[in-house]
């Protein structure tokens, strides 16, 4: 007998889908204000039609196909990222995007979803904690998708696809032993990785830890963000009237810094309630994981969930100086197709796994 609420075709998560809803509406009024031209956001209104459409294609999708194809998926993903490369398009100094047709594509924000669907089989199949000859599994699928990410360089993706593959072998639980042998050997590991960091990298964590040494360069970012963000003040500017943003003294402000132009618009009032909303939207994704009955697809919603929550994390926390500036985006706020497209995905993800959860 078919368990009551399960697989109904409508039956989404309505405050889940609200709450995203609001996001992309503040998100498309402040690309307006910071873009200062209409082409973004046309651009923008468009990868969030495309995005939608695929939200609701992938939501129809039972979790367990998705379990039978994770591998699949996951390989497709490497390739793209083996083919940017190859042949990848350079900009802003990294090699991170792929033309097809007239689309500029960004694998690694695909590769994060595709990580997340075959790590989630890999952490269903793992009986009991993790220990150190057991954590081959999870870091070797990681691997490849980090050592690619890396490559070109995209540090911002490479830490998010660390931090969550770090993240989900906690959830499904992990030795004390083992936990503190890992932690030893990161610590170990880490004046190995400063020496490979490209030069702009080594800035930028020197921005974190002294903007002021480097004001004129790596700095200027950090610097001009938190001016725009404080001159907000409680209740900020108003729509376009930020100083800071529209006098063009942000850097990215359409991109990785769009926080700081809606900061400066619309204030600490403006800003907490932003922050209320992705941590609503974080929330309502592990309520849905923790809903449902299926181990992979608890695995599958908590990923994603711990996706977005990294996403607008490290983003905020880096316009705020409270992070190094790794170009993360902020989840249907920064400009960007793939990261717009890959968000709503996501979102589907999610929804199939709320049809599906009694059964």
């Amino acid at each position: 007998m078919k368990a009551r609420g399960a697989g109904k075709r409508w039956d989404f998560p309505t405050s889940l889908l609200m709450v995203l809803g609001l996001i992309m509406v503040v998100g498309l009024v402040t690309l307006f204000s910071a873009s200062g031209s209409g082409g973004a956001f046309r651009r923008q209104l468009l990868w969030n039609f495309i995005g939608i459409s695929a939200m609701m294609l992938i939501s129809l999708v039972h979790p367990k196909v998705l379990k039978r194809y994770c591998f699949i998926i996951y390989l497709g993903t490497l390739a793209l990222l083996v083919i940017v490369l190859i042949q990848g398009r350079p900009a802003m100094g990294a090699q991170r995007w792929i033309h097809f047709l007239c689309f500029r594509i960004q694998p690694s924000e695909f590769a994060k979803l595709a990580l997340v669907l075959s790590l989630s089989w890999i952490l269903v199949q793992q009986k009991g904690p993790f220990d150190l000859l057991s954590l081959w599994k999870p870091v070797g699928l990681a691997a490849p998708a980090f050592i690619l990410t890396a490559l070109q360089p995209d540090l911002g993706s490479a830490l998010i696809i660390l931090a969550l593959t770090a993240i989900m072998v906690l959830v499904k639980g992990i030795g004390l032993k083992s936990l503190v042998t890992v932690c030893l050997i990161v610590l170990v590991a880490l004046p190995f990785t400063w020496q490979h960091l490209k030069p702009y990298q080594r800035r930028r964590i020197v921005a974190f830890l002294n903007p002021q040494a480097v004001a004129r360069s790596a700095g200027y970012h950090v610097i001009q963000s938190q001016t725009a963000i404080g001159s907000g003040r409680i209740w900020g500017k108003g729509f376009r009237k930020g100083f800071q943003t529209r006098l063009q003294f942000v850097p990215e402000k359409h991109t990785d810094f769009i926080f700081s132009v809606f900061a400066e618009e619309r204030g600490f009032i403006g800003s907490v309630i932003l922050i209320l909303l992705y941590l609503t939207l974080v929330m309502l994704a592990l309520s849905v994981a923790y809903k449902t009955r299926d181990a992979y697809s608890f695995f599958l919603a908590t990923g994603i969930a711990v996706i977005y929550g990294l996403h607008f994390i490290i983003n905020i926390g880096m316009t705020m100086g409270l992070l190094p500036v790794v170009g993360v985006p902020l989840p249907l706020m920064s400009y960007g197709g793939s990261s717009v497209v890959a968000t709503y995905l996501g979102i589907g993800i999610i929804m199939a796994v709320y049809r599906w959860r009694l059964g």
